[in-house]
């Protein structure tokens, strides 16, 4: 009898633990720090604090995202960007990213890009949905770059943000038989949707990270990036697992990247899409402290 009891204490541990784990994996957020140095950043803009966040798809952090909220309060950020997929397709589910503006305020800029989902929203949930969702943040002070530049200003010296929205078949599986080469992002194409790369210093706003090395060759120094949901589970020494486009262990999955003079981050994302389920793989917060 007693090792029956001992045998059930040590079955229910180890559910306990395996609750607390799973929690602490899902739900728990972690910030990536980076401090990254440029020779071309403008001297204003030195020690200048970023905040990203990524594919929210409805996930809450607390009563209408306090946890997320103080948590990046807490990093006084200069700016907060957002890179796309704050809401999911076909779940109507954008209202915890407007919950989360609420309870942010006008703490900082926000400026955002949209995502794929944000895109697929309104053709397949209706524009209703899509266009009540884009006018509740804007509403809420985000600055929403579609296709656009903008310019930030500190006394007399200035970046330049870009968001790129990418049409929907940019994120097809290049590695298929039947993607036609044709069919490839090149710089031209960056061209035609935002403009050539302004002087000076270039942040570009761009959901999908696999296009990096076109990213960097318009001109981009940094570039801000999540769609990848950092692979869903996160392999010891190999990386990423997934990519939302079913290619395992993707090239760009999370962290830092360089090609000669750019830098590319991505996110790892604060929720799930299709797959709700991560493992040493938390909710991500990216701070980037720029230096000159």
């Amino acid at each position: 009898m007693l090792k029956k009891y001992r045998k059930l204490i040590y079955v229910l541990l180890i559910a306990v633990f395996l609750v607390c784990f799973w929690f602490w994996q899902n739900d728990s957020l972690q910030v990536t720090r980076f401090i990254i140095n440029y020779e071309n950043l403008p001297q204003e803009f030195d020690g200048y604090r970023i905040v990203q966040i990524s594919d929210m798809h409805g996930k809450y952090f607390g009563r209408n995202n306090k946890r997320l909220v103080d948590r990046i309060s807490s990093l006084k950020p200069d700016i907060l960007f957002v890179t796309g997929d704050m809401m999911t397709s076909n779940k109507y589910d954008g209202q915890a990213f407007i919950d989360f503006l609420e309870e942010f305020g006008q703490q900082c800029p926000v400026y955002m890009c949209l995502g794929n989902h944000e895109q697929i929203a309104g053709m397949i949930a209706g524009d209703e949905y899509y266009t009540s969702f884009i006018k509740s943040i804007q509403e809420h002070g985000v600055i929403l770059l579609d296709n656009e530049k903008t310019t930030l200003k500190k006394k007399d010296e200035s970046i330049t943000i870009s968001g790129l929205t990418l049409a929907l078949f940019r994120y097809s599986r290049r590695d298929k038989e039947y993607y036609d080469e044709a069919l490839f992002l090149t710089e031209a194409d960056i061209d035609l949707s935002i403009g050539e790369a302004e002087e000076g210093f270039n942040i570009m706003l761009a959901h999908n990270p696999v296009y990096f090395s076109e990213y960097a060759s318009w001109g981009a120094d940094l570039v801000l990036s999540g769609h990848v949901h950092g692979g869903i589970i996160q392999v010891p020494f190999k990386g990423g697992l997934l990519s939302p486009e079913h290619v395992f262990f993707p090239e760009y999955d999370a962290g830092l990247y360089e090609i000669e003079d750019s830098i590319m981050i991505v996110n790892r994302g604060l929720g799930s899409s299709g797959v709700n389920f991560r493992l040493f793989n938390r909710p991500d917060i990216t701070f980037i402290e720029l230096r000159r």
